[in-house]
C-alpha cells in the first residue's frame, strides 16, 4: 500500500496576530456567553465575576457584575442565542496590538493591558 505524501491539505495565511514566542503561547478553554453572535479570531475577552462566562472586552457589565480582561479568542466562532459555548482562547503570549478586536468604539486601556499582562498576555505595536 502506497501513501501519497504530497497531497495538498489546505493553506494557512498569516494574520500577524501573534508576534513573538516569548512569552510562549498558552491556550486554555473559555466559556463564551450565549448570544455573543459572530466573533473573530483576535477578539479580546473579559471574564464575568457573575458566572465566569467570557464576553467581548468593552461590553457593558450587568448589574452586580464586574468584567475583567482575560484572554484572546484563537479562532472565528459563532455563539448561538440559546447556549454558552466552550472555545479555545489564548491565555498567554505576545500579540500585535494593531490586530486585536474589542467591542465597537472601545479602546483598550493601559489598565486593561496591565490586567492581561498578569495573565501572561503582552502587546506590541507591530506592522499591519
Amino acid at each position: 500500500m502506497t501513501t501519497e505524501l504530497l497531497t495538498k491539505l489546505g493553506t494557512v495565511e498569516a494574520d500577524n496576530l501573534v508576534v513573538g514566542t516569548d512569552p510562549a503561547l498558552r491556550i486554555g478553554d473559555g466559556v463564551l456567553r450565549k448570544n455573543s453572535g459572530e466573533l473573530k479570531r483576535g477578539t479580546v475577552l473579559a471574564k464575568s465575576s457573575k458566572d465566569a462566562a467570557l464576553v467581548v472586552l468593552g461590553t457593558s457589565a450587568e448589574e452586580d457584575e464586574t468584567l475583567e480582561p482575560y484572554g484572546i479568542l484563537t479562532d472565528d466562532i459563532t455563539v448561538p442565542a440559546d447556549e454558552d459555548v466552550h472555545a479555545p482562547i489564548y491565555i498567554g503570549g505576545k500579540f500585535n496590538s494593531n490586530k486585536i478586536i474589542t467591542k465597537d468604539n472601545y479602546n483598550i486601556t493601559e489598565a486593561d493591558k496591565d490586567t492581561l499582562r498578569k495573565y501572561g498576555i503582552e502587546f506590541i505595536a507591530a506592522a499591519h
